[in-house]
């Protein structure tokens, strides 16, 4: 069960999938839709952000080093608990609509199912890195495996992305599994639908839910 450790007056959304599932375009459109509301809007990418997210994510994604499956996680885990610390909560305690291009999720499914570190272990590092801050939504923009890998073809690859074989469907089943445990949180939108019918679904989402204005 995930707890909130921080009283928040704003809105975290995030945003999760396989890589090429569309996410960095629907937070262009969710950023302008609450900013026409009114709303200071904060959006961020994992890992990164931060001064030391930004150098942990040249490490992470871009090295020629060997890192090791705990090193990547906990390399990750770093990134994530400055962001949390220098904007997330922050943000949040203003009253601001943050929206996550990843966040805690994505080392459960890539790190736990895709390197096969264990998913309730990545869980509750991940528990003491956020200070168990979760977003109050999570989309899953959903695309099979195929059409990721299709979707990455002829552009320049980090470390994760060059993953091949089997480690991309671990790391679906992982967002399957997440999607289970957390059904109040996560919302499966179809990714492989055309990106201005995956924004449409996403604004319905936040209007039902009383998040975005009617």
């Amino acid at each position: 069960m995930e707890q909130r450790a921080h009283i928040r007056k704003g809105l975290f959304i995030s945003l999760e999938g396989l890589d090429g599932c569309g996410k960095t375009t629907q937070i262009k459109a969710l950023r302008c839709a609450f900013q026409r509301e009114g709303k200071e809007v904060i959006d961020f990418r994992e890992p990164g952000c931060t001064h030391l997210g930004e150098q942990l994510r040249e490490i992470v994604l871009h090295s020629d080093s060997h890192i090791g499956e705990r090193a990547e996680l906990l390399i990750y885990l770093s990134s994530r608990a400055q962001v949390t610390d220098e904007i997330v909560i922050p943000a949040l305690s203003e009253g601001k609509v943050v929206i996550a291009d990843r966040y805690a999720d994505s080392s459960v499914a890539y790190q736990g199912f895709g390197r096969a570190i264990g998913a309730e272990k990545v869980k509750a590092l991940n528990d003491f890195a956020i200070k168990n801050t979760y977003p109050d939504i999570t989309f899953l923009l959903e695309i099979s495996v195929s059409e990721a890998l299709k979707r990455l073809e002829n552009k320049p690859l980090d470390r994760l992305e060059k993953e091949r074989g089997t480690f991309f469907q671990r790391v679906h089943e992982g967002y399957e599994w997440l999607y289970q445990q957390n059904p109040q949180r996560f919302v499966k939108i179809p990714g492989e639908l055309e990106p201005k019918e995956v924004g449409q679904q996403i604004l319905k989402v936040l209007k039902g839910r009383g998040f975005l204005g009617k």
